[in-house]
């Protein structure tokens, strides 16, 4: 995992109560695997970039605000809409743009035929 629980704390702007502690491992776990996922590139794998636990904690913070199911929320006049689902957990494009030079690239190669 590219990210820890406590670093993740360190960037909200709330204490990490004891319950949610599992919720936030869970999604380090899920952030890591697609960032490792994403990033196919030529990169050391045994130390990772720092990015990684930037993009790893930013993403969870963003996971963390999403609340399954809701649609859309209002303060005024306390209005909340429920959709049949959440939004897939996947990397922002935010992220994709961050880690891009940790992917490889697409190539082509030439390929000629001998003469003679």
């Amino acid at each position: 995992m590219y990210a820890t629980v406590d670093e993740v704390a360190a960037r909200l702007t709330k204490p990490v109560l004891p319950e949610e502690r599992p919720r936030i491992e869970a999604l380090i776990g899920d952030a890591s695997a697609y960032v490792a996922d994403y990033c196919t590139g030529a990169w050391d794998r045994s130390k990772p970039p720092a990015i990684f636990k930037t993009v790893v904690c930013s993403e969870v913070m963003r996971w963390l605000a999403v609340q399954p199911g809701i649609v859309s929320e209002r303060v005024g006049d306390v209005e909340v809409q429920f959709g049949p689902a959440s939004a897939a957990q996947q990397l922002s494009p935010a992220a994709k743009a961050s880690l891009r030079r940790y992917r490889r690239s697409l190539t082509s190669i030439r390929l000629e035929r001998e003469k003679g």
